[in-house]
């Protein structure tokens, strides 16, 4: 099933938790994000990637397939597949590039791993926010080493603990002059992201960036 939680969940916050209330999410949505990743173990998740990159006046379009492989020892890992850049095949590198990302992945990940399994993380300090409409509840996971992510935003259902939407903070001097950044994702019923969507724009002088990105999560035969 296809979680219905809207986008906008993720910035619609409530009132204050009751005394003790935190804790006990916390401690409902980890159970509920543990029992999902074993689950999600017994076979890899596939995200189709479509989106376009602008550097000034010229505009790449790419497209990717990742293979995001949920292990029993609960880690997780986020795997490229294949890719084009302007409908030519392409390398991870050089998708990278034609995105302007020039960050190693090996030493940042990538942007949507933070959000994978931020709950069982150990480069996650998590904390409660409070209250989330419609009965859901939100959650800081502050990323504690150097990356592109700092914050992961998690929205959870307050009953079940189970992951409901993410908005994905980024780090560095670029993210703070960006006039629009958004990285907003939703998960499925069994905790594996269904959908992703990134949205930047950058100007300083005669240095102009923007991106348009839109995941979905695919059927593993469509990807090969």
């Amino acid at each position: 099933m296809t979680s219905s939680v809207p986008l906008a969940v993720v910035l619609v916050f409530g009132l204050a938790a009751p005394v003790g209330a935190d804790g006990d999410v916390i401690a409902r949505a980890r159970a509920a994000e543990s029992a999902q990743l074993r689950l999600l173990a017994h076979a890899p998740v596939v995200l189709h990637t479509n989106g376009r990159f602008g550097d000034g006046k010229t505009t790449h379009t790419f497209e990717s397939f990742r293979r995001i492989e949920y292990r029993a020892d609960r880690t997780v890992s986020n795997i490229f597949e294949r890719g084009q850049v302007d409908g030519k095949p392409a390398t991870e590198a050089e998708l990278r590039k034609a995105m302007g990302i020039k960050e190693d992945p090996k030493d940042h990940d990538d942007v949507l791993t933070w959000a994978l399994a931020p709950l069982t993380s150990r480069d996650m300090e998590v904390a409660a926010v409070g209250p989330a409409e419609p009965g859901g509840y939100a959650l800081r996971c502050r990323v504690k080493r150097d990356a592109l992510v700092s914050v992961v935003v998690l929205i959870v259902d307050t009953k079940t603990g189970r992951k409901r939407a993410a908005k994905i903070e980024m780090a560095g001097i670029k993210a703070k002059l960006a006039d629009r950044l958004e990285n907003v994702l939703v998960y499925a019923d069994d905790g594996a992201p269904e959908r992703f969507h990134s949205s930047f724009h950058f100007k300083l002088g005669w240095i102009e960036r923007s991106a348009e990105i839109s995941s979905e999560r695919v059927a593993p035969l469509t990807a090969r």
